[in-house]
């Protein structure tokens, strides 16, 4: 039969195990929502601004896209 010390130290290291899982679960949470929510705000444009010819124009939700954009609809 196990002593009560040996549950302690099982019960212990489950707790540990539950706790460092439970933040590594939050800090992808964290990271991916801020991932998800920064949208454009972190990106820089890889062409100075220069849309024409640009491989990621279609997609592209900076400023400078929206106006080149703009500009091609005829607005």
């Amino acid at each position: 039969m196990h002593s009560s010390a040996e549950r302690f130290e099982s019960r212990r290291e489950f707790l540990r195990a539950a706790g460092r899982g439970g933040l590594l679960a939050l800090l992808a949470a964290v990271s991916g929502l801020a991932a998800w929510s920064r949208g454009s705000a972190g990106r820089r444009c890889a062409r100075q601004g220069v849309c024409r010819g640009c491989a990621v124009f279609a997609s592209c939700s900076l400023p400078q896209a929206l106006s080149a954009k703009d500009a091609q609809a005829g607005g």
